[in-house]
Parts: C-alpha cells; sequence; structure tokens
C-alpha cells in the first residue's frame, strides 16, 4: 500500500470514529506512522484530504460495479448484482458517510462538484448499459426517466442503510427492486426528461458544461499522480483552455499529441478528443 492511500484510508477511520473536525492531523500522523512534514507534502490540508477520501471511496465503488460484466450470467442477475455492491459498499463506509451528514463538513466547491458529476455521468452509463441489456435499445428514449426513478426507488433504502440498525438481506432487497424496475418499465409510456435534464439539474449547468467538468476532473487526477514533468505541463495548458470561453482546439490537439505516449492518459485523450469533435 503506497503512503497517499494508506493515509485516506486511516483518516477514514478516525473522521468516521472521532469526527472530522475533532480530529488532528497529529492524530492522523501518528496512526499512520509518518511525520507531519510526510503528510503536508502529499496533502495541502486535511480539507483536501477529505476531498481525496470521497474521491478514493467513489472510484472503488465504480470500479467493483463494473465487476458485474465480466461475469457469466443473465440480465435479471447482472441488475440485482449491481444493486447489491452499491448497497455493500454504502453499508462498508456508514459510519464515514453518518459523520458527513452530522458535520455537515463543507466540501461545495468547484473539484467537488467536477467530482459529482463525474460520478453521476458514470452512475448512468453503468446503469444505460445493465438497462439495454435487460430491456432492448427500445429502452433508450427513456433512460433519462428511469435512470431518476430507479436513483429515487434507491434512495430510501440507502437512508434506511445509513441512518438505522435495521439489518437488510441486500440480495433479497436487490431482486425486489429489479421486480419493480420492471413493472416500471412496463408502464412507461412517452418520455419526459433527456440527458440535458439529467446532467443539468444537480449540478446548474448544460450538458456541455459537465462534459466539461468531467474532463477536468479526470485532468486533475492524471495531474496529480504524474510523475513526468512534460506530462504535468501538458495537462497544465489543457487545463488552461478548459477554463477558457472560446477553446483553443490546435492548442489541445497540440498537447493530446504530447500525451499519446503515455497509457494512463489514453481514456483522457479519447474523452478529449470526442469532446473536441461536438
Amino acid at each position: 500500500m503506497d503512503k497517499r492511500t494508506m493515509i485516506i484510508e486511516k483518516a477514514s477511520e478516525l473522521f468516521a470514529k472521532k469526527g472530522f473536525d475533532t480530529t488532528s492531523v497529529q492524530e492522523i500522523t501518528d496512526a499512520c506512522g509518518i511525520s507531519k512534514g510526510s503528510f503536508y507534502l502529499t496533502f495541502k490540508s486535511k480539507e483536501s484530504l477529505l476531498f481525496a477520501i470521497f474521491e478514493y471511496f467513489t472510484s472503488k465503488l465504480v470500479d467493483r460495479i463494473s465487476t458485474v460484466f465480466q461475469k457469466e450470467i443473465n440480465s435479471q442477475e447482472r441488475l440485482s448484482e449491481y444493486l447489491v455492491i452499491q448497497f455493500e459498499e454504502i453499508q462498508k463506509y456508514k459510519d464515514f458517510i453518518l459523520m458527513q451528514v452530522r458535520e455537515q463538513t463543507n466540501l461545495g466547491n468547484e473539484e467537488m462538484m467536477r467530482l459529482l458529476s463525474r460520478l453521476r455521468r458514470k452512475a448512468f452509463e453503468l446503469q444505460e448499459a445493465l438497462f439495454v441489456e435487460r430491456y432492448g435499445q427500445a429502452i433508450s428514449a427513456h433512460l433519462p426517466d428511469l435512470f431518476v426513478i430507479v436513483n429515487g426507488m434507491t434512495k430510501g433504502y440507502i437512508e434506511i442503510i445509513i441512518m438505522t440498525k435495521v439489518e437488510l438481506d441486500y440480495k433479497r432487497l436487490s431482486d425486489y427492486l429489479v421486480e419493480r424496475i420492471d413493472s416500471v418499465v412496463d408502464g412507461l409510456n412517452e418520455p419526459l426528461l433527456d440527458s440535458d435534464s439529467i446532467f443539468g439539474f444537480q449540478t446548474g449547468c448544460s450538458s456541455s458544461a459537465a462534459i466539461k467538468a468531467d474532463l477536468a476532473s479526470q485532468l486533475h487526477a492524471l495531474k496529480r499522480d504524474s510523475a513526468n514533468a512534460d506530462m504535468t505541463i501538458s495537462l497544465e495548458v489543457i487545463e488552461e483552455e478548459l477554463m477558457k470561453e472560446a477553446i483553443r482546439k490546435p492548442v489541445i490537439i497540440g498537447m493530446l499529441s504530447n500525451l499519446e505516449p503515455f497509457e494512463e492518459a489514453a481514456e483522457f485523450c479519447q474523452a478529449m478528443r470526442s469532446f473536441l469533435e461536438q
């Protein structure tokens, strides 16, 4: 386990147990067996660490959910397994989530909005694949509505997991929800929402702006983990362009060419080029 991951995991345990405000950096470094200097070389502040914890947990959730597509199971089982994983991960980190609810830690900054936007879009993509597999391509026009409806259905059960000591059978619950989703799909008529609606109402931005926010979030993660100066410089130039109202496409395309040798940037480069072609 690298130092950054160790700090994230130890700090999340301390925050869940003691609370964010009452946990000191000294307590975190003591738990990790490192110096304060080493901590501040990794994170600028306790607040930036808290954001990194959210980023780390959401990444783990998405990675685990993605494994459902590698299993040789039918569409009903795959959709149910997706829900089971979601509930299990929330149960695993419920104490940390409760701490956030209790202390109402302020993370309403631009970086957090980008993370939430990216997570929301990834959740939509995963559900899209699951719903199309189960209900066929005819469901495509209804995906934005189904996304909102299903998230609304699961929200109440998630609140029970977080806020109460009630022990739910997640497999039984997930199978039950799949039956309810089947009933919803059977009753669908004319679509109400489109993708602009679901990606715009939470962040207050258009679909294009949400995509830019997603790209900026990916860029931030690459820049954070980069140990190559040339790669970092290219990412910084792209970042500056993304912040402008009028993006200079040739500049970004040139920087993307610089990033081609770096395998870890391949997904970002592909997404960036798709955005430029719009």
